[in-house]
């Protein structure tokens, strides 16, 4: 009996211990999954098919580290990098790395922007002016929403949108599945001036500067 109450009263406490590890890595997912991102990845594929899939592999792996380590360097100093950055560098850097995360969630909201804009014409055949409108809407309103409800709910909400996003893209990816030969011959990245464009849009959706301070900062 004292076993066995023993292992009931340890449950909770390893989801209790678990959750703690698990909440910042899906929040820090969602900057990575949502459909802006994909669409970039979707016409670099469709346009220049595998030329570019070893710098996207490299972007992704470049991105896995610098998230590992902003993660590292929040744990062992006890502070975000935000704080770190303010202590360390002067006046002019810390403008500088203020500017670069600022505009790198401002790319962000807008490839999102984009995204959504090109799922609605997609799906409901709206012309793209009211979709871009709409999605617009949408960013603006999702926020708003989000604030009215404490953190640990409005976390939750941006968690469930997440999945039901990542499931959704799994699904169409499991479901139509186009018969592609791949080899080694077609991985050989084959740069021109088209794919450079294409090169820089995987770069900014793999590495986003403002989820270093964000991932630093939930760890804590």
């Amino acid at each position: 009996m004292e076993a066995e109450a023993g292992n009931v009263n340890l449950q909770p406490g390893g989801v209790h211990r678990l959750l703690p590890a698990v909440l910042p890595v899906l929040l820090i997912a969602i900057g990575y999954i949502d459909p802006g991102k994909w669409v970039v990845t979707i016409e670099g594929g469709a346009r220049f098919g595998f030329d570019l899939v070893i710098p996207m592999l490299l972007f992704n792996f470049a991105a896995i580290l610098c998230q590992y380590l902003s993660a590292r360097i929040g744990i062992v100093t006890g502070k975000d990098l935000a704080r770190i950055c303010c202590d360390e560098y002067e006046k002019t850097t810390r403008i500088f790395l203020g500017v670069q995360a600022e505009l790198s969630m401002i790319v962000l909201d807008l490839t999102m922007v984009l995204g959504v804009a090109h799922g609605i014409n997609l799906l409901f055949a709206i012309d793209l002016s009211t979709s871009v409108f709409l999605a617009a809407l949408d960013a603006v309103l999702f926020p708003v929403f989000a604030s009215l409800l404490d953190h640990c709910r409005a976390s939750l909400l941006c968690m469930y949108a997440a999945g039901f996003v990542l499931l959704s893209y799994v699904s169409g990816v499991l479901i139509g599945q186009p018969e592609i030969s791949l080899t080694t011959a077609g991985m050989l990245t084959k740069l021109s001036g088209e794919s450079a464009f294409a090169l820089m849009s995987l770069l900014g959706a793999s590495i986003m500067p403002h989820n270093f301070y964000l991932h630093s900062s939930i760890v804590q």
